[in-house]
């Protein structure tokens, strides 16, 4: 998306240095700068309430696109990161610059923090990066405020004004995603441990300390089903007179456990 830089509808007075006050944001919107689709209720003593849109772009499912339409509900999964795409668009001046930083209500629910900024000269709506932390699945309103945007004027206007991509209504920002690499990628890195290391760090403490036991009882269970079997074997030779049957029975005893203990393991692979 974007908009004709009219430098005559943009406020280049040099003049002004400091943070705008809620009545200096309410005056820039009355003009028809500043802010577009915005309301006057979201005007904070020196700061504005940015509300979520339609669109966000869930990162986790390969930046994957969603439009919720008008009173939808963006849906963030447990552990998902996504783009939430502003209802408002920022037309930010070349001697303006402005800050974002997400609303404390949406960290205490589980999404984790998030502060950036507009450059000067920035026009279009603003992409919200966060991770939903939690457990829990988290459904928010389209127009549900969730961040704060403080803006303050520069000592003169900048020379080399934004001029990046934001096309969030066709697409977002280029991902890099050559950055990011599988454990195949980097097992031979000295600081990566084995995949089971490295994922029972992600784990919280009494998690992983539960799992690990869990791993040690069923691999003392599995140990002691096999020593059994051998223990029946053995005594059904040591006490049997016709050696083959014995030898046919104990065969086909080993590969029965054989095929349940493939069944049990394909079954908690699905699991």
């Amino acid at each position: 998306m974007r908009f004709s830089r009219d430098e005559s509808s943009m406020n280049l007075t040099d003049d002004k240095i400091g943070n705008l006050t809620d009545g200096e944001i309410g005056a820039e919107m009355v003009a028809g700068r500043l802010i577009r689709n915005g309301e006057q209720g979201q005007i904070g003593s020196a700061c504005y309430e940015v509300r979520m849109g339609r669109v966000y772009y869930d990162l986790t499912e390969e930046a994957r696109r969603f439009d919720v339409g008008e009173g939808g509900k963006v849906l963030i999964k447990p552990g998902h990161r996504v783009v939430l795409v502003t209802q408002e668009q920022l037309i930010i001046p070349r001697n303006m610059i402005a800050r974002i930083i997400s609303k404390g209500s949406l960290f205490s629910v589980g999404l984790t923090p998030v502060c950036t900024y507009a450059d000067p000269g920035f026009p279009g709506n603003v992409g919200v990066v966060t991770q939903n932390i939690s457990d829990k699945y988290i459904e928010l309103p389209v127009g549900e405020p969730i961040a704060k945007v403080d803006f303050t004027w520069l000592s003169k206007p900048v020379d080399h004004p934004y001029r990046g991509q934001h096309g969030f209504q066709t697409e977002i920002w280029p991902i890099k995603y050559q950055l990011q690499k599988t454990y195949a990628e980097v097992k031979n890195d000295p600081r990566v441990e084995s995949e089971e290391a490295e994922a029972y760090k992600l784990l919280p403490q009494v998690t992983a300390d539960l799992l690990r036991s869990m791993q040690k009882r069923q691999r003392l269970i599995d140990a002691a089903i096999i020593a059994a079997l051998f223990v029946n074997a053995a005594l059904l030779c040591a006490t049997s007179t016709k050696f083959l049957d014995t030898m046919i029975a104990f065969t086909i005893n080993l590969i029965t456990s054989a095929i349940i203990t493939a069944f049990v393991a394909v079954l908690k692979l699905r699991a």
